[in-house]
This record gives structure tokens, C-alpha cells and sequence, in this order.
């Protein structure tokens, strides 16, 4: 996601969709809560497992420029439709 939805993830006209990895349930939690803080729902807020599903998440960067440069430098986040 880019910065302005971490901290305002409502302002998208659909619900973003934040990812948790770690082998840690505490230290999750210390994410989860700061961020339901600041505006995410429970339900926006995906815990994908262990550590190792981290790498995916984390290659998603790759096509943020590419987002960038076909639609501008406008909030967008990723979400998942269920």
C-alpha cells in the first residue's frame, strides 16, 4: 500500500487489505493493534502464516511503480475480493 492508506485506509472506495507474517503470535498482535488503532478493521487485517509467506507480500513492490505510472500518484492499496 502506499503511505497515505497505512495511516487513512478508509479513504479507498474499497477496503484495503493488510497482510501479517511472522512465526512470532505476540509480536503480530503488536502489529494488529497499532493498526486497528489507526483505522483497519479486524476483517482488513490477514494473518498469511509463518515468516516465509512474508517474501510474497514483500515482491508485491514490484508492481508499484508500474501502478504509479499508469494511474498516477493516487492512494491504492491491494484487496482481496472474497
Amino acid at each position: 500500500m502506499l503511505f497515505p492508506v497505512m495511516t487513512a485506509p478508509a479513504t479507498l472506495t474499497r477496503p484495503p487489505d493488510a497482510f501479517l507474517s511472522g512465526d512470532d503470535p505476540q509480536a503480530k498482535q503488536t502489529v494488529h493493534d497499532p493498526l486497528t488503532d489507526i483505522g483497519w478493521r479486524h476483517e482488513w487485517i490477514t494473518d498469511l502464516g509463518g515468516i516465509r509467506t512474508a517474501r510474497a507480500t514483500e515482491a508485491a513492490i514490484l508492481f508499484v511503480p508500474h501502478v504509479i505510472r499508469s494511474s498516477g500518484f493516487a492512494p491504492f492499496a491491494i484487496s482481496i475480493a472474497r
